[in-house]
């Protein structure tokens, strides 16, 4: 009838001869708390706290203040207190425990090791107790656990089933001592599920209750579940990193693809080329590039391309040549290889190019080509390449061994040239004569 009533917390603790306050929380949607009561267990069994009875020991508790507190507190006052309130309904609900302890009670100290703890149906657990005692040993360890209201001490050999009497079944708890005053319950099921409390006695006869450890269960089948999807995630979470080293170097043609089909066309600017070539002018460099790159990106495939041989301006100087005409191209296209990370002017084409792919906000990309294995370049790159072989997807010469290798280098050459608007057709005879003469040069 939407009464509930809690505790402020599930324990206190308190100095001999001083007051507490142990708080209490009511909310009634129904109707309104008309009493509220404070118990105290004790002797196997709560006791109702009468303030009229123990004047100046207990405050009242009111529906407008549920709260108790304690005066000159003493030895006695050690133990588990509850909360009990009755609404305009005639229901009555009573709070979950918490337990008062004193400091420095002649030496004896009794906690729990965890305040609370999950177990799995079928396996056993043990709830950790820890006893100091400094006037004198301890002389007997007991444990308790909370059921049907009231705290029943658990004997060793046996233990007592709700709803059922009490019965004998060996091996079900442990039997605390004070050098091992912890407890071991075997074959947990849903009937051990509660609070437990720890309880020391020493040889000047005096008793200390530790506060409460909640026992709770998981499930084997749920356990089984929370462990199989764990291990899922973690096997996803280490694909995905795996894949994505992969992919900052090699990435495959599926996404290269889809990424070249939702690309937008490139064609509808004032460029004058698809690609500058920038590349050494060395026999192997010059020959890959006039007998393959050429003939198949420009040959076969229709885009422009700009090569210092055929396309620089005559009189002009080079470095102009080279600013004018990366700006001129949607790609720069590196041809690297051992001779092209000597310097020279290739040096400044890619620290040209590396500018203009910034300032247009990498709408200029850079297509870097190896010629070679990284690992046998890596050493020889200055800091600018390096930051672009980092920050790009490069591709490397496969050589002739394989056809099926040679055919995936030229397709993934050209899902990284710009997209055109309209269907790529070969070069005029201008620019076969063109060709021809090149490569009658270059021979």
């Amino acid at each position: 009838m939407g009464l509930n009533v809690t505790v402020s917390k599930p324990s206190y603790v308190g100095d001999i001869g001083s007051s507490i306050t142990l708080g209490c929380n009511i909310t009634s949607v129904s109707s309104a708390v008309s009493e509220v009561r404070w118990y105290f267990h004790s002797s196997g069994r709560y006791h109702r706290l009468e303030p009229i009875c123990n004047t100046g020991k207990y405050s009242k508790p009111t529906p407008e203040n549920p709260s108790l507190t304690i005066e000159k507190l003493a030895l006695n006052d050690v133990g588990p207190y509850m909360c009990s309130a009755t609404n305009g309904d005639g229901l009555n609900v009573n709070s979950t425990t918490t337990t008062l302890s004193l400091l420095n009670s002649r030496g004896l100290n009794v906690t729990v090791s965890e305040p609370s703890y999950v177990g799995e149906i079928g396996s056993s657990i043990t709830l950790g107790c820890t006893i100091t005692s400094e006037s004198s040993n301890t002389s007997e360890v007991r444990w308790y656990f909370h059921s049907s209201g009231k705290y029943h001490r658990l004997e060793p050999s046996c233990y007592t089933e709700e709803h059922s009497k009490s019965s004998c079944r060996t091996g079900k708890y442990s039997k605390p001592t004070p050098e091992n005053p912890s407890l071991t319950i075997e074959k947990l099921n849903l009937n051990d599920v509660g609070p437990y409390m720890c309880s020391a006695t020493n040889g000047d006869r005096f008793t200390v209750n530790s506060t409460t450890t909640t026992l709770s269960l998981l499930d084997s089948k749920e356990i089984r579940k929370v462990v199989f999807i764990l291990g899922l995630i973690c096997c996803l979470l280490v694909l995905l990193v795996v894949t994505g080293l992969v992919l900052r170097k090699n990435k495959p043609m599926f996404f290269l693809q889809i990424a070249y089909t939702f690309q937008r066309a490139e064609d509808d600017d004032s460029k004058l080329w698809d690609a500058f070539i920038s590349f050494k002018s060395q026999d192997a460099d010059h020959q890959f590039v006039s007998s393959k790159l050429y003939m198949k990106l420009e040959t076969q495939l229709g885009y422009k391309l700009c090569i210092h041989h055929k396309d620089f301006l005559p009189g002009k100087a080079i470095a102009n040549n080279i600013v004018d005409s990366i700006a001129n191209s949607r790609r720069t296209i590196l041809i690297i290889s051992r001779e092209y990370l000597q310097g020279g002017y290739t040096t400044f084409e890619l620290e040209m190019a590396h500018a203009e792919m910034i300032s247009t906000k990498s709408k200029h990309k850079i297509i870097p080509v190896l010629l070679d294995k990284y690992e046998n370049l890596q050493g020889l790159m200055d800091d600018t390449l390096k930051h672009i072989i980092q920050s790009v997807t490069y591709i490397t010469w496969p050589g002739e061994t394989s056809q099926r290798d040679v055919k995936t280098f030229w397709k993934r050459l050209e899902l990284s040239m710009p997209k055109k608007s309209r269907k790529l057709c070969n070069k005029s005879d201008e620019n076969t004569q063109l060709l021809s003469n090149w490569l009658e040069t270059s021979a």
